[in-house]
């Protein structure tokens, strides 16, 4: 328990600084249009598609810290107004249905894929439109292990 939590973890970390790097990145492509575009009457034509990129990689991958720190929304407005047991039985749902919606973000990435890895964004041919979604399959994944994670941690008793 105590190594996957320890995964768990490192994946945390990974993504915080993957997500402190894609807003760095945008900040600066805007940056560097707004410069070329108004000194040398140019623009850069991958920009747009690089921010939508980053900026969908920023939405999925901040599902994962969210998740992890327990900030994703959730029903406590109703919870917290009902007996403890009964909060058990939401908090076992919640985490079923976040496992399932994880399973079904991996399995909309691979139904997809055949599509999306032919594809080819018009400023970045050599690009495969697929990793623009590969986020949501990574998110999914933690989804998942995270899930499982509390389930097995709440049943075997196992304190962090």
């Amino acid at each position: 328990m105590k190594l996957y939590k320890r995964i768990l973890d490192i994946i945390v970390k990974i993504t915080c600084v993957l997500l402190m790097c894609f807003v760095a990145g945008i900040v600066l492509l805007i940056l560097h249009e707004l410069v070329i575009r108004n000194f040398f009457n140019r623009s850069f034509k991958a920009m747009t598609e690089l921010v939508g990129i980053m900026f969908l990689w920023m939405a999925f991958l901040g599902i994962i810290v969210l998740y992890d720190n327990e900030g994703l929304i959730a029903l406590t407005f109703f919870s917290d107004k009902v007996p403890k047991n009964i909060k058990t039985v939401f908090w076992y749902i919640y985490k079923i249905v976040t496992g399932i919606l994880g399973a079904v973000m991996i399995a909309a990435f691979i139904g997809l894929y055949p599509y999306v890895h032919t594809d080819f964004f018009s400023s970045m041919p050599k690009l495969p439109k697929s990793w623009e979604y590969l986020p949501m399959a990574l998110a999914g994944g933690f989804l998942v292990l995270k899930s499982f994670y509390d389930l097995l941690e709440k049943l075997t008793g196992y304190k962090k």
